[in-house]
Parts: C-alpha cells; structure tokens; sequence
C-alpha cells in the first residue's frame, strides 16, 4: 500500500530555501526603511550630519585663534574646548581634566587627530592652544534627545538588530509551526503503531523526506499487520486445541473413575482396595487439572458474556453467602460493607461471582484459623468497587508483580498444595471481560493481601 497523496510532494531543502530567502530580502527590505527614513529626518533638519560640526568649525576657527580670549559663546554647536599653555597644562574649557589630557595627547604631535569616537583639532594662538573636539556622528538637533538617547548611529544599530532579531524568531516559528503540520501524519503513524491500531491509511506529508519515512512505516505497519494476524491465527488455533483435547479428555477420565468405583464395590484383598483407591485418586487429580485447562483456555479466549440488570441487594446477599461458607471450612469470619451502591447494575452475573469467590477463596486460604476477611463494596464515578482484604501475612514484592499471572504459584508462605495460580488471573479476565481492572497490594491496616475489582455499571 502506498502513500496517499493529497498535495504536491516538496523537499524539505526547498522550504528552508524558501524561508531563508523571504528573510533576506525582508532583512533587504528593512535596510532601505531605514535609510531611507535616516534621510528624511536628516533633510527634515531634525538631525545634524555627521559633518556638520567641522563645517561650524570652519567659520569660526580663525576668530578663536585671533581672539584675546576664548569663550564659550565662540565655540560652535556640538563642539567642547581647551585652552592649554604651550606646555599643554590647561588653563579653561568645558573639557573635563581627564578628556582634557587625552585631547593633547592626540594633537601634541600634529595639527589634527582622531579616536573612535572624536575628532580632535588644533588652533595655535598668541603663547596659548585651543583644542576642539566633536563628534564623528550625526548628532540630534535637539539636545534633550543627544542627553537622554544614544546615539543617532547607536539608535539606528539597536532598531535594526530588534527588527532583525524579531523577524528572524517569527519566521524561525513559522517554519517549526509548519514544519510540526507536516509531520502530524508521522506522529499519528506512530501513535497507532504503538498502540497496535493497523487499520489505518498513511496519509502524505507533502514532504519528500518524511514521506520517505512514513512509506517506510506503512510498509512496517503491513509487515506488522500479516505478523500479528497469522501469530493471533496460530494462538487461536492452539488455545482451541487444547480446550477441544481437555474437554475430549474428561470422558475417559470419567469412564475410568466410574469403573474404578465399581472395582471398590467388589470383593477385592487388601492390596487391591489400596490399586483401586490409587486410581481414584488420581483420576480425581487429572479432573482438577483438566478443569483448570479448560478455564484457562476459556479465559484467554474471552468469557463470553451475558449482561443483564442485577438487583444489587439479592446479589450481596448471595455473595455473603457463599463467602460465608467458604469462610466456615477455617472458622473465618467474613465481614461485608455495603457504601452508595445503585439499585442495580448492569454484569454477568454468575461470572462476576466466580471472579469474587475466587479472590475470597484465596483469601481464606491464606488467613489464619479463626481469622477476619474484610469485604466492601461500594460505587463511585459510575464504578463499583469491591475489595476483599485478608488477615493474613499479605504479598510479598514478586507476588505483588506477577500474581496475577496464569500459573504463577507464589511463595511457600502463600501457596498450599491444592493451589495452581489460577484464582487470581481469572478473576483478572473477568473483570477485564467487563471494561474494568483488577489490582494487588497489601492493606495499610491489617498488613493481609488486598484484592480490589473495580467494573463500570
């Protein structure tokens, strides 16, 4: 079976290409806003260019170096000062010592000079040196905003990395978003593999490289498909068998006890009537154990149910009577609660009793003489839960794993001769024949082995 197709096949290269080319011509795109807006405000007069302070310089240079004396109302827009002995010690300016020192330094062996951020110039005068500093960036018009802002240059650095930064995380999103869209058929493949859901169409990405990967796993959901069918097909068959042979067998079993119960009936020696019991006995045996092969296969095959309305007050009652009387055979009480229970409630309900009477039989085989058995039950969140809790030395960690298990005959502590690990494991296919669960653990009180069955109604 192929992929169902609904749409054009792409590679996933030519979606990252895609991608990657709308961000850079949207990165293109932003470039020209900005200087085309750079330019606008610089023509609009809103902000000097970067060489606007040297062209202010210019007009007054000759006037600072002729004049007695410099004042700041001489020094141009946007400009600092010094005015330093031939030395270079500062005598006035609106330069700060440190920035004073470091201004004469640059144009201590030149006429101008220049760092990162300033140009320096040099004017000689009469037995004195004034040097201007000024910027080497547009600057504001206004200086409230060149006080309070970064810099014009600095502005324009910072909006375009934001607008960069933020386009590139919603066109990154985008691309996960629909990267995520289109391996939604994936996911679900898997999910449904997983669960063991075969009954499926793979339906196409419109990716060539995860449509490469979901053919591979409908190809891998066919193969599993065939496997698990011919596998369930041979366990069938074999589950059949051995009821169709346990069932065949319980006839010459029955014919050979019936006839060993005539042989007790005759005039026999003492070493014949010991034959005759030994035959018995042990035709007894293999009938148990065929009982117990032909509950197993009907376990695993699924009991059959039939759901009908129980009045839940008759069905207690019988119930505290059988487990009365199992009780009876060690001298253990059994005590029965009843909480919130409906009027009635939709079960089969001989095999629920069996699954019930099972668990209570377990419980009072591994109570002491004389002993308490705890039943409850009661219904919450259209669930009835019974719980039988015994008083006995409880389940150890591997019984609390693997009691439920067919067969599994548990420690010696917890296990008699007349016992064959299928008590539980029924009850646990009943319960599941009923859309519920059974559970294991050991009662916080009393310390004895707790069952709890708990089935919708």
């Amino acid at each position: 079976m192929g992929l169902k197709r609904k749409h054009k096949v792409i590679k996933l290269r030519t979606i990252f290409i895609r991608y990657l080319l709308l961000f850079c011509i949207s990165t293109i795109c932003w470039v020209f806003i900005l200087l085309f807006s750079y330019s606008a405000i610089v023509s609009s007069g809103r902000i000097y260019p970067a060489n606007y302070a040297e062209q202010q310089l210019s007009k007054v240079k000759n006037a600072i170096a002729a004049n007695d004396v410099v004042t700041p109302e001489q020094i141009p827009e946007l400009c600092d000062y010094a005015v330093y002995t031939m030395n270079g010690t500062k005598l006035s300016g609106s330069l700060s010592q440190q920035d004073a020192e470091k201004a004469w330094r640059e144009v201590s062996t030149s006429e101008t000079g220049q760092d990162l951020f300033y140009q320096y110039v040099k004017i000689n005068r009469k037995n004195q040196v004034c040097v201007i500093r000024y910027s080497l960036f547009p600057q504001y018009k206004s200086s409230v905003l060149r006080k309070y802002l970064p810099g014009i240059d600095t502005l324009v650095f910072i909006l375009f990395i934001l607008v960069l930064v933020t386009g590139a995380l919603i066109l990154a999103s985008t691309f996960g978003k629909k990267l995520t869209r289109k391996m939604d058929n994936l996911q679900h493949a898997t999910e449904k593999i997983q669960s063991q859901d075969l009954e499926f169409t793979v339906q196409s990405s419109g990716v060539l490289e995860i449509d490469h990967v979901l053919q591979s796993l409908d190809q891998m959901r066919d193969a599993l498909k065939s496997s698990l069918k011919k596998q369930w097909d041979l366990e069938q068959a074999r589950r059949e068998q051995m009821a169709a042979l346990a069932h065949d067998i319980k006839t010459p079993l029955t014919v050979a006890r019936g006839n060993a119960d005539l042989l007790s009936e005759t005039d026999q020696t003492k070493e014949q009537k010991e034959y005759t019991a030994y035959i018995k006995e042990s035709t007894c045996q293999m009938e148990q154990y065929i009982k117990l092969l032909i509950d197993l296969s009907k376990a695993e095959l699924g009991y059959s149910l039939n759901k009908n309305p129980i009045d839940s007050k008759s069905f207690m009652d019988s119930i505290l009577n059988q487990m009365t009387a199992l009780g009876s055979v060690k001298k253990v009480t059994v005590h029965c609660e009843t909480h919130l229970l409906p009027k009635s409630f939709n079960a089969d309900s001989g095999l629920l009793q069996r699954a019930l009477l099972n668990i209570v039989s377990n419980a009072v085989e591994f109570s002491p003489r004389n002993g308490k058995i705890d039943f409850t039950a009661n219904a919450a969140q259209n669930h009835i839960r019974f719980c039988v809790t015994d008083c006995g030395k409880g389940f150890s960690t591997h019984d609390l794993k693997q009691a439920t298990q067919q067969f599994y005959m548990g420690d010696k502590s917890r296990t008699s001769n007349a016992h064959y690990g299928m008590g539980l494991f029924i009850a646990k296919c009943i319960a599941e024949q009923h859309g519920g669960t059974l559970a294991i653990t050991n009662s916080a009180v009393s310390g004895g082995g707790q069952v709890t069955i708990e089935i919708p109604y």
